[in-house]
């Protein structure tokens, strides 16, 4: 009865199916027992006749015997037999759920792939310049030219393997692909496979959905996918990535369909080396320039804090790292120093962390007899970080410290590793250019006798002192002390007893005042002291009385006199300032040794 009222219908879904196809069709409808309808090109085609029993043909039999469409490709096509005829047939269901009767739909097939579609292929994919645009090209090309419904291209970049570029017929499935719940590292383990035994000729696998046991596939089977086809792009050996074809039935990719897809994939192969290569010789060249404006910037740093803010955030541009610090020795000991990126606003104990970290894997500081890059695998954290990246900072005098960089990745390439490399040997050097500097101004301005200030220092700060003193609208006091009976000492003991008086006396003193007090050694046995913020009164005075008894004169048969000053309103200079307290020191040595002198 069904079949009967679909007969009726002929007309009208004649009409239909022509001005909806665009391709050359024919179309046979059959009942129970024999062919009821057909049109008029389809006896040249199967051989099929109006009023033939069903049973006579195997296609029928078919779809009747599996209850499911089926799809028959075979040769020969309006008498070509170069071309190729695709069959669909659709079995008809009646109220009851039996099968009433078939509807069998005949038109040529176009997936017959010729040479020229491969070299047409190849050449819109190196015609662009941009390797995930030429992959777009490839994928898209690639949905009508092998006849499936998506293609993909996973590669290795920058060191992690994952989707570069995903064609589909609809955007629900390609959105799927595309989105976090769909792995990015999809069929990773089967081109680890092909690098494992090294395959220098890629052969494709074809994979059953029914047989993978990955969360995801569950949402391709529901897309209609049943089968997978993986094609490994290998370049001399080194394996790229691979192409995956997803097809709806098991027999849709066919051996001839298998067979284009390797001619091609020596093209795509060496298309994406290439293209990686100049990707990385642009990186290099760019890492290059980079290192170059680096090194003049670093050059330029005035403190050695200045210098390693500058580096770490460099470093972080060179290798598109996240943070990192500085491990620097200082007198024997190993110091984090500088922490740059996020580490500078990190909301939890990450230098705990770390120092858990080189207990737990025993790590050693770099030494000068293996100073070279090494990486440190870590335990979970906060920012997840995978892998620790640690450079050492070395000098002529060996290695000074180590720069330790953040990984996510787990992976650094190693061009940039070398660039690394020279990078923190340029900041090994400006580091220590800067600690010879501060090494000179400290010579120059210490006396290496006491480890004091000298002339030339103290002359330095108290200028910037009284600056200071005049911005806060305060007053110091200046100082000026000489050692009574030190010629004795000198001429009875020797001079290196009075060597010894005087690095005595200069440490107790500095020992005796508070931090931001100045003292220097400004002439043989002269000293020179600053009390900041200070004024004359009766609790100075005793302030100094008690300074003094804390230097330990006695011991070396000594006493001293001071002429004190007070800055601004008994001068406003440093040498009216200096004169007057030098003066009152020679009133009090002129009427007795051992006096503190204001007026």
């Amino acid at each position: 009865m069904f079949v009967h009222q679909f007969k009726e219908c002929i007309p009208q879904f004649q009409s239909l199916l022509s001005a909806l196809s665009k391709e050359d069709h024919e179309w046979v409808l059959v009942n129970c027992k024999e062919v009821i309808y057909l049109t008029s090109g389809v006896e040249a085609e199967t051989g099929m006749t109006l009023g033939m029993p069903i049973n006579d043909q195997p296609w029928i039999q078919e779809i009747f015997q599996a209850k499911k469409k089926i799809v028959i490709r075979k040769k020969g096509w309006r008498a070509d037999s170069e071309r190729l005829c695709q069959i669909i047939g659709i079995p008809l269901f009646g109220n009851s759920g039996e099968i009433q009767g078939a509807f069998l739909y005949l038109m040529e097939f176009y997936n017959k792939i010729r040479a020229k579609d491969i070299l047409s292929l190849v050449q819109d994919l190196t015609r662009e310049e941009d390797l995930i645009t030429a992959l777009k090209i490839f994928t898209k090309q690639s949905l009508d030219l092998f006849r499936v419904p998506m293609v993909g291209v996973w590669l290795w970049q920058e060191g992690k393997y994952g989707l570069a570029s995903i064609s589909a017929l609809t955007e629900e499935q390609l959105n799927y692909i595309e989105s976090k719940d769909f792995p990015q590292d999809f069929g990773l383990a089967w081109v680890q496979e092909h690098q494992d035994h090294g395959t220098t000729d890629p052969l494709p696998r074809r994979y059953n959905l029914d047989e993978l046991n990955e969360p995801c596939v569950k949402t391709l089977k529901g897309f209609g996918f049943k089968t997978l086809v993986c094609m490994p792009l290998i370049h001399f050996g080194q394996t790229l990535g691979q192409i995956i074809l997803f097809a709806r039935e098991l027999d849709d990719i066919e051996d001839e369909t298998v067979y284009w897809i390797r001619q091609a994939v020596p093209f795509v192969s060496s298309f994406v080396y290439e293209q990686q290569l100049r990707f990385a010789s642009i990186d290099r060249e760019q890492a290059l320039t980079f290192l170059l404006r680096g090194t003049e910037i670093l050059v330029q740093a005035d403190t050695e804090e200045q210098l390693l803010t500058e580096a770490g955030e460099m470093a972080m541009e060179i290798l598109y790292l996240p943070c990192g610090f500085f491990f620097l020795k200082d007198s024997g000991e190993w110091q984090i120093r500088a922490p740059f990126g996020r580490l500078k606003q990190a909301d939890w104990n990450w230098k705990d962390w770390i120092n858990q970290q080189i207990a737990k894997t025993g790590y050693k500081h770099i030494s000068d007899h293996n100073p070279n890059l090494r990486f440190m695998d870590v335990e979970e954290n906060p920012d997840q970080w995978r892998k620790i990246l640690i450079q050492p900072i070395q000098t002529h005098t060996g290695v000074i410290g180590e720069l330790w960089l953040m990984d996510e990745l787990e992976w650094v390439a190693e061009q940039r590793q070398e660039i690394l490399a020279a990078y923190v040997r340029d900041v090994g050097v400006a580091l220590e250019t800067i600690r010879q500097r501060d090494e000179l101004a400290h010579l120059a301005s210490t006396d290496r006798l006491t480890g004091i200030l000298n002339r030339q220092g103290f002359d330095q700060r108290i200028r910037e002192e009284m600056a200071g003193t005049l911005r806060r609208k305060s007053t110091f006091l200046l100082l000026i002390l000489d050692l009574d009976y030190f010629k004795t000492l000198n001429d009875t003991k020797g001079h290196p007893t009075g060597d010894l008086a005087l690095m005595t006396i200069a440490q107790n003193l500095r020992a005796s005042v508070r931090e931001e007090d100045i003292v220097a050694r400004t002439g043989g046995d002269e000293f020179t002291v600053v009390l900041t913020d200070a004024h004359r009164c009766p609790e100075i005075k005793n302030a100094i009385a008690r300074m003094k008894s804390k230097l330990k004169l006695d011991e070396f048969g000594l006493d001293l006199s001071i002429g004190v000053a007070e800055f601004p309103t008994e001068g406003r200079d440093y040498e009216e300032l200096y004169r007057l307290a030098d003066q009152r020191l020679y009133v009090g040595k002129k009427n007795g040794k051992g006096q503190i002198i204001f007026i």
